[in-house]
């Protein structure tokens, strides 16, 4: 049985979700929040009337429940109900006494008594258990009684239909001790933080999971909405392309939403449509897409607008070869050069378009560059788009087709 994350790519790539009772860690470095991906997998399967108990060693549980409080996460109705609990081993720690229904003092004896305890209370649900944090028991535990506390509880957590999730941080351990961490989980989810030229981006990655037959060698760049929940996030792809190739019709067609600067009062720039900003949300994937001017007198402009992208979809006119070399030319002025790409050919079913090979030949470009045909809904429709009544918008599915593929090259 697979627990759905509500990660979307995530649970993509672990076929399904995660496998019920196999152990995961979640392994961050310092400065990436990971608890963010447990507690969004927490509510959804509390959504989903599945058991949480929620172990904390780090903090008070009230500190976590005033985080939930910000993000509208209601955990109280989940209290009431049975579902959810707090399992509080930190307030004796610091010589508090614990307000929550489950806890134990800082002694793995003991809290391995207390834990299977209250995991017992739940019945025969299926029981998520979140283990916050892996860390702190390194910093304060014997080694080898840590380790072997984690793989007797690992198997009888197992036994018990119970899937445990640690959370971890990568501080400077020894070497030693980061590899038996990583060595006793079923999954290891791995959030860190890659430099991109002279920005960081972070980005997760599975790397491993004994139930997925190939797993998928992917770093997934993500952030951190301001209700707290994790979106797979690509901040910034550029499109570009040659004037009247329809950077303008592709932006609107493949954004949920989608502005152009003409329309914010810059009247002065004399053209169909100067700049566009749009947001897409695909197949569990949200991204912002900027659109370059065409035309050489915003030549200036191109170096800026390059900055900090992580793709390039280019949009040429198939049925005008002479602006081919443009198209080229305007990939080297956005520095966007080697970055994932793929090539738009848009207009595809007008007399005179070019077929793919020879487009390939024109622009000298490499079998690994794909180069995807497009075209508008519609005649009626690229007339429209030409007087400026109306968008021209194109065919979904050839929308589709390119994100698709220039997301998978980019994950």
């Amino acid at each position: 049985m697979r627990l759905q994350t509500s990660i979307q790519k995530l649970d993509e790539m672990t076929d399904g979700g995660i496998e019920s009772s196999k152990s995961v860690l979640f392994y961050s470095q310092p400065g990436i929040d990971e608890t963010s991906f447990a507690q969004q997998f927490l509510f959804h399967r509390l959504e989903r009337g599945d058991n949480v108990l929620y172990l904390v060693n780090n903090r008070m549980p009230s500190a976590i429940k005033k985080k939930f409080d910000k993000f509208d996460w209601n955990v109280e109705k989940y209290e009431k109900k049975g579902l959810f609990a707090f399992f509080d081993c930190y307030s004796e720690f610091i010589g508090e006494g614990s307000k929550e229904k489950f806890s134990s003092s800082f002694n793995l004896k003991e809290i391995k008594i207390a834990l299977f305890e209250a995991i017992r209370t739940g019945g025969d649900k299926n029981t998520l258990l979140i283990i916050d944090s892996l860390s702190t028991f390194i910093d304060l535990c014997d080694g080898r009684e840590l380790f072997r506390f984690i793989k007797e509880c690992i198997i009888e957590l197992k036994n018990m239909n119970v899937t445990p999730i640690f959370l971890f941080t990568e501080w400077p351990y020894e070497k030693g001790i980061i590899t038996k961490v990583n060595g006793l989980f079923d999954c290891v989810i791995k959030l860190e933080a890659v430099e991109k030229t002279i920005f960081l981006r972070s980005y997760f990655s599975i790397k491993k999971a004994s139930w997925v037959g190939n797993v998928q060698k992917q770093k997934v760049p993500f952030r951190i909405t301001q209700s707290g929940s994790i979106r797979v996030f690509i901040p910034k792809i550029l499109v570009t392309g040659p004037y009247n190739a329809g950077k303008s019709s592709f932006v609107h067609s493949a954004s949920t939403r989608a502005v152009s600067v003409e329309r914010m009062g810059l009247e002065e720039i004399k053209t169909t449509v100067a700049l566009d900003h749009g947001h897409v949300d695909f197949e569990g994937i949200a991204a912002d897409l900027f659109g370059t001017p065409g035309q050489e007198r915003f030549d200036p402009l191109l170096k800026m607008l390059g900055g900090e992208s992580i793709g390039v979809i280019v949009i040429i006119d198939s049925t005008a070869p002479e602006t081919f070399e443009r198209a080229r030319e305007m990939l080297q002025k956005t520095r966007t050069n080697g970055l994932p790409s793929i090539i738009v050919a848009n207009k595809a079913n007008l007399h005179g378009a070019l077929k793919l090979e020879k487009i390939r030949r024109l622009m000298k470009l490499s079998k690994e560059v794909k180069i995807i045909s497009v075209i508008a809904d519609s005649i009626k429709s690229i007339r429209e788009g030409r007087s400026k009544k109306k968008m021209c918008m194109l065919k979904k599915e050839d929308v589709s087709k390119v994100l698709d593929a220039l997301f998978n090259n980019i994950i």
